[in-house]
């Protein structure tokens, strides 16, 4: 008797889990829309809606995904890819925050940027636990405007600084910021982020409207150098308002050789059956 191969089955489920999906996640700052956006070509597929307000994205090792908000009493969040729902960890006690990012170290440390309370001059560490702000480092520049952070796979802390527009890297210990490179779009823009997928970084400048300055665009951006080069427009819903705020890699992929042992367990159980 016939049976079906396993293999399409497990396949069909990585690619529905979201293991064969390689597009970015951008949360639109003013209106809160969820789009899945194309490392191709930039194009913009909105997918669903959370808050407004959020100013930076990443994920842990497990893949989960962890937002911050901004506002009087801004907030540490896991953000739930089936329904986009916020489930809120704790308050940052950080005072007023605005604009910014969130980058998880590859050991899980938590940092944060923001203009705590009006001043841009600081990064701060996050308790993932509650939530709350444990210290804070002040920065070596007098002004700065970091719209986004990350940790290149070296673990060094790298941003974007707005008001400089350059691409930038921070001693985490110090504060130390060093230029890396100046972006190449005229202006990044009021708000904006960065991601990283296989090591290759991306950011997206603010929108095109009053207030936001940016030209909403997706860039592709070599960590260590600073190289760019313009992928392409996000688009009028993308970029309307303010724009992406908040940028994520696609959910954590499943390593070749976990792929390679279910494929291998797949022929394995098709053989045994085809004995019985």
């Amino acid at each position: 008797m016939f049976t079906p191969h396993p293999l399409p089955a497990i396949v069909a489920l990585l690619a529905a889990s979201g293991f064969a999906h390689a597009d970015l996640i951008g949360v639109n700052y003013s209106t809160g829309d969820v789009f899945s956006i194309s490392t191709t070509d930039a194009s913009a597929t909105r997918v669903g809606h959370t808050a407004s307000g959020l100013m930076g994205l990443d994920r842990d090792a497990t893949g989960d995904l962890f937002a911050i908000s901004d506002g009087i009493t801004g907030s540490l969040a896991r953000l739930d890819t089936s329904t986009w729902a916020l489930d809120p960890v704790g308050s940052l006690s950080a005072g007023f925050t605005f604009e910014g990012g969130l980058a998880i170290s590859p050991s899980g440390e938590f940092f944060g940027a923001s203009r705590l309370a009006g001043a841009g001059r600081a990064i701060f560490q996050i308790d993932p636990l509650t939530g709350h702000m444990t210290q804070s480092v002040t920065l070596s520049r007098a002004t700065l405007d970091l719209n986004a952070l990350q940790f290149r796979p070296d673990g060094q802390l790298v941003a974007i600084d707005a008001l400089a527009n350059e691409f930038v890297s921070i001693d985490t210990t110090t504060g130390q910021v060093n230029a890396i490179a100046t972006l190449l779009t005229p202006s990044a823009g009021a708000v904006g982020a960065l991601a990283i997928e296989d090591g290759v970084g991306y950011y997206v400048t603010a929108g095109t409207t009053s207030g936001a300055e940016g030209d909403n665009s997706l860039y592709r951006i070599d960590l260590y150098t600073g190289e760019q080069s313009l992928i392409g427009s996000l688009g009028a819903e993308a970029g309307a308002g303010f724009g992406i705020g908040a940028l994520a890699g696609p959910a954590v992929p499943a390593p070749a050789g976990v792929l390679a042992l279910l494929a291998a367990g797949a022929f394995g159980g098709a053989r045994r059956r085809r004995r019985i």
